[in-house]
């Protein structure tokens, strides 16, 4: 006995030996700014591609419930102008759009291309210079604000897990009770808490899952209130080397102009990325045959 003691007490020390201690979590302030400096680039990525949308169309009927209309399907063409981007509808609750139905949207959108073509082939240097002036504002603007979007959370590592099979970085966010948000933007994200599944390794966000903790007001809640435990849950995936959106689920209770009850219930993914110049369009819809 004495001896088989012993050879256990010899294995346990010697399988300690091999055993590896887990690896730390990283740094918290480097991880952190990796994740944002690729979060800055995430639209222009995903406008270098088409895709298809379906999603719930929005709106609020006779009986108070917004989200639940028809589902719709879009290809999306990006644009540099997003007023050109263009979403082209090819199905309505599972009915595919006709051809004419197609050939007047076609036709609408090269019209508005060409009207915007010739305005711009028009246009003098100064002209040209106020039209860029304005887009880097609007481009500043939308950066600003998701800066305050996510600078109204702290934001704490809780550990490993895997997402998808990826390795992953869960972190924790939850409102700063010392910040007052300007945007509407920010004082959305103000009201919910949640956590965020990212790359370990390439520091990107995969998941991120929120929920309500407080109601949210749109118009001083003359419009709209978002009752509290509405939840929020958004997805990306590796397409091509490329992260890009997946799908989007919203869901939750509120009212509207101040007495009617309002239901959500939305949700839109996102398929068939492919890759895409706004120069490939006339080729991609037969418009050059």
């Amino acid at each position: 006995m004495a001896a088989t003691r012993l050879v256990l007490v010899c294995l346990i020390a010697v399988s300690g030996l091999d055993a590896q201690a887990p690896d730390p979590l990283p740094d918290q302030e480097h991880f952190f700014a990796e994740v944002r400096r690729r979060l800055a680039s995430n639209d222009h990525i995903q406008s270098r591609y088409s895709y298809r949308e379906r999603s719930t169309e929005l709106h609020l009927n006779l009986f108070g419930r917004l989200g639940t209309g028809a589902v719709l399907v879009f290809d999306v063409y990006p644009h540099p102008n997003e007023k050109l981007t263009y979403r082209r509808l090819i199905e309505r609750d599972g009915r595919p759009s006709s051809a004419d139905e197609l050939a007047a949207q076609d036709r609408d959108y090269r019209k508005r291309l060409a009207d915007w073509q010739r305005r711009v082939a028009r246009e003098g240097t100064s002209e040209r210079l106020a039209r860029l002036r304005d887009a880097e504002q609007a481009r500043r603007k939308d950066e600003a604000r998701t800066r305050e979007a996510l600078d109204v959370f702290t934001f704490a590592v809780e550990g490993r897990a895997t997402w998808d099979g990826e390795p992953a970085i869960v972190i924790r966010f939850t409102p700063r009770p010392d910040v007052s948000p300007r945007s509407r933007e920010g004082r959305v994200a103000h009201a919910f808490t949640g956590r965020v599944w990212v790359h370990e390794h390439e520091y990107q966000v995969m998941s991120v899952e929120a929920t309500a903790i407080d109601d949210v007001s749109f118009g001083w809640g003359l419009v709209a209130r978002l009752y509290k435990g509405s939840t929020a849950r958004f997805t990306r995936r590796r397409v091509d080397g490329a992260w890009l959106p997946a799908a989007t689920r919203f869901e939750g209770t509120g009212r509207a102009m101040l007495v009617r009850k309002v239901v959500i219930d939305f949700s839109r993914d996102y398929l068939d990325y492919r890759a895409f110049e706004p120069a490939d369009l006339p080729a991609r819809l037969g418009w050059d045959r």
